[in-house]
């Protein structure tokens, strides 16, 4: 879930059970409130680009960095890249006959190459796009191709004298064996609260290999000067099981 983004923005089984929750709930979350990093429905102006990076630490030392770039190709195809690397505390059990468990940290990442397109009048109070990708997961000490589809949906919104925006981005990524096919739904609303602070809330949920994972990640992004440079405090915060964290991103728009 940028300055001249949130500006246009403000004048504009158990399986499927926890899929469908977490589907219905990230809606909610849209609908009953007024971007991310990755401006989903919203494309880039011809010519205009946006870059934003982050640096982000579990609690037990697990940390994780990522780059994202958006670039306005035409009026109406954005191309960017998506890239995230991370290593995760996991608990190995040496053998079968052994009862000793060690734990290693184990890098996985992903990079993906895409365009996106919008589906639809540009010129609409509710904008959706969608967006092909081709790349790759690194997993298991190796790179595996990956292709993904994805689909979004967002608006502008104003409570009040604020503005605001809010964002659903869905995708399914499938990659070679032996990663499993990875279905995302990320929620994002947002809010101005002066020319040079926003606040935004996520939810991040991810299904991937019959397990289903959520995440709560609150905001607070700063843009001072001229407005061209954003800073990102924010947390994530497990809804289930899992490690919290905190992260530090800046984008940049060019």
């Amino acid at each position: 879930m940028r300055n001249q983004f949130l500006t246009l923005v403000n004048h504009d089984a158990d399986r499927e059970t926890n899929v469908m929750r977490s589907v219905v709930f990230a809606l909610i979350l849209a609908l009953a409130s007024a971007p991310s990093a990755q401006a989903g429905a919203w494309l880039r102006e011809k010519g205009k680009g946006f870059v934003s990076t982050s640096v982000q630490t579990t609690e037990n030392n697990g940390s994780s960095v990522s780059f994202y770039m958006e670039y306005g190709l035409g009026e109406k195809v954005t191309i960017g890249a998506d890239i995230t690397y991370d290593t995760e505390i996991l608990n190995y059990v040496a053998g079968a006959d052994i009862a000793a468990t060690t734990i290693e940290d184990v890098p996985i990442g992903s990079g993906i190459l895409f365009a996106r397109f919008p589906l639809g009048p540009v010129d609409q109070p509710n904008k959706w796009a969608f967006h092909l990708g081709i790349g790759a997961r690194y997993f298991e000490a190796e790179f595996l191709k990956a292709a993904e589809l994805g689909l979004s949906w967002g608006r502008g919104i104003q409570i009040g004298d604020k503005y605001g925006w809010v964002n659903v981005d869905s995708s399914y990524n499938d990659a070679e064996a032996p990663a499993k096919a990875r279905i995302k739904v990320d929620g994002t609303v947002g809010l101005g609260l002066t020319d040079t602070t926003k606040v935004m809330m996520q939810m991040f949920n991810t299904f991937e290999d019959g397990q289903s994972f959520s995440k709560l990640s609150p905001s607070l992004l700063f843009s001072p000067g001229r407005g061209r440079v954003t800073f990102q405090f924010s947390s994530e915060i497990p809804v289930e099981s899992g490690e919290a964290s905190l992260k530090l991103g800046v984008w940049t728009e060019f």
